[in-house]
């Protein structure tokens, strides 16, 4: 059974031979990444400052990471008039985007969006800013949350052409909770956001495409309106935040889970026995007989503290478990440097840690 077959079987809840995994880092995926191209040449990995394609100026430190929005080109939200919106059909953005199809083989695609439209609308505004217009700008928010979602979906289309319906799912991220709850209310995310993912998530699965979305923090009250809209995968970075009993408990089965180790405690600072039970728990209290898991690294990993050997412990963990085969002798190679690196962008640091 190839991995497109068996990560379909997961999210789809049809009885996967093994454990669908994302592990680079060992030279395992059952996934492949395609993306488009910013047209003003914003990549990830910049160095200093950058502005992308919608206006907003990026900055990263010394210490190792993606960056963040440090100036925001709707800031003043009454200027929306005069902002030039992107445009979906430049044909920068598709340069190269065939090309990549061709490396997927028999993997499952992913399409990644990147930010979805929660985030973008902060990125333009900045957080506080956008908090308040919720209540003193509701008709430009409209308007923004429309042109960024009319934007996503006419790319996803043209890709999708061009891929000559390769494409497996879409991805966007959309990072919902803070530690203990959620940046807003379910009103609130009802008013804005649900009608919009319901029409985005309608859009993907016309295609016939699968729905996925990251989202860290605790999220638990927004999730229940995801699968409303028809959310298919949700990828928590952070079980120890959202409960992962509880997070468990109250969607497995409904809805199929990409899980990690918890990104913030256990992986970077756990011992390698807690890292090992806390996969076994994630294999316990999120998957079913039928599926519904998907096993995956954090390919930042530097960003985080998060050294190699950590990485392996918690892949042989899900390996060791998720019936997945040969995972001792990938192991050995991947520890003699004999890897074959996937096609996600991270980092990775050989740096030891103690047990």
């Amino acid at each position: 059974m190839t991995s497109r077959e068996i990560v379909k079987r997961a999210i789809t809840f049809q009885n996967p031979p093994r454990l669908p995994m994302k592990f680079d880092i060992v030279g395992v995926n059952d996934c492949y990444d395609v993306w488009t191209i910013d047209p003003t040449g914003w990549e990830w990995g910049f160095k200093g400052r950058t502005v992308d394609e919608w206006g907003c100026v990026w900055g990263v430190t010394d210490v190792s990471n993606t960056g963040q929005v440090i100036e925001h080109p709707l800031a003043d939200i009454t200027q929306l008039k005069h902002y030039r919106w992107p445009d979906p059909d430049d044909p920068r953005r598709y340069k190269g985007f065939a090309e990549q199809m061709a490396g997927a083989g028999e993997k499952f695609v992913m399409f990644c969006f990147g930010q979805g439209i929660w985030e973008r609308l902060h990125m333009l505004l900045g957080m506080d800013k956008a908090m308040l217009a919720f209540v003193r700008h509701k008709d430009e928010v409209h308007e923004i949350l429309d042109h960024v979602l009319d934007h996503h979906i006419r790319v996803l289309r043209r890709c999708h052409e061009i891929a000559g319906g390769r494409l497996d799912a879409a991805a966007m991220a959309d990072d919902w909770g803070v530690q203990d709850r959620a940046f807003v209310s379910p009103k609130m995310f009802r008013e804005f956001f649900k009608p919009r993912y319901a029409k985005w998530f309608a859009a993907i699965k016309e295609l016939g495409l699968h729905t996925w979305m990251h989202s860290c923090g605790r999220i638990n009250t927004i999730v229940p309106e995801l699968i409303e809209c028809g959310l298919e995968v949700i990828n928590n970075q952070q079980p120890n935040t959202v409960g992962l009993r509880e997070f468990g408990a109250a969607f497995r089965g409904k809805i199929c889970f990409e899980a990690i180790v918890d990104t913030q405690n256990t992986l970077p600072r756990g011992t390698y026995d807690e890292i090992r039970q806390q996969a076994y728990d994630i294999i316990e209290y999120y998957g079913t007989p039928q599926g519904g898991l998907i096993a995956s690294d954090y390919n930042d990993a530097e960003a985080i503290g998060v050294t190699t050997d950590r990485r392996y412990v918690m892949f042989e963990a899900f390996a060791s478990r998720g019936n997945y085969p040969n995972y001792q002798e990938i192991l050995e190679r991947a520890r003699r440097g004999e890897v074959e690196r996937g096609h996600l962008w991270g980092r990775a640091t050989e740096t030891a840690s103690p047990t």
